[in-house]
């Protein structure tokens, strides 16, 4: 089965973020509402990943101009970060300035906790 450009990309993306290749995929579909309920701003965001063969929890603290808007949509498990001031590379989530380009300040770290 050949492959679209945006699953190339999904592909290298994660090499890059999990440091090997992936054993499988999922399709997901993927309905986007007509309207979301917006909650209000994220400051941070934690997930639990995996570097190879090494799990750990992660913790991003988002720039004050790169914080997206935590919204909601009406059916069950609809939640999405709405933004343009962050990407996600091989380094996990990373902010951006007014003009697209990188902050580099560390902010996405392994957290403390278990």
């Amino acid at each position: 089965m050949k492959l679209t450009r945006q699953q190339l990309e999904a592909v290298k993306l994660f090499r890059g973020f999990r440091e090997r290749d992936p054993e499988r995929a999922k399709r997901i579909d993927l309905i986007v509402p007509d309207a979301l309920m917006i909650m209000g701003h994220v400051e941070f965001i934690g997930y639990r990943t995996t570097h190879g063969s090494r799990s750990a929890l992660y913790k991003h603290d988002f720039a004050h101009g790169s914080r997206p808007l935590l919204a909601a949509g009406p059916d069950v498990g609809q939640l999405f970060l709405i933004g343009d001031r962050f990407h996600v590379t091989d380094r996990g989530i990373v902010d951006l300035d007014t003009d697209g380009n990188e902050i580099e300040d560390g902010r996405s770290r392994k957290s403390k906790t278990r």
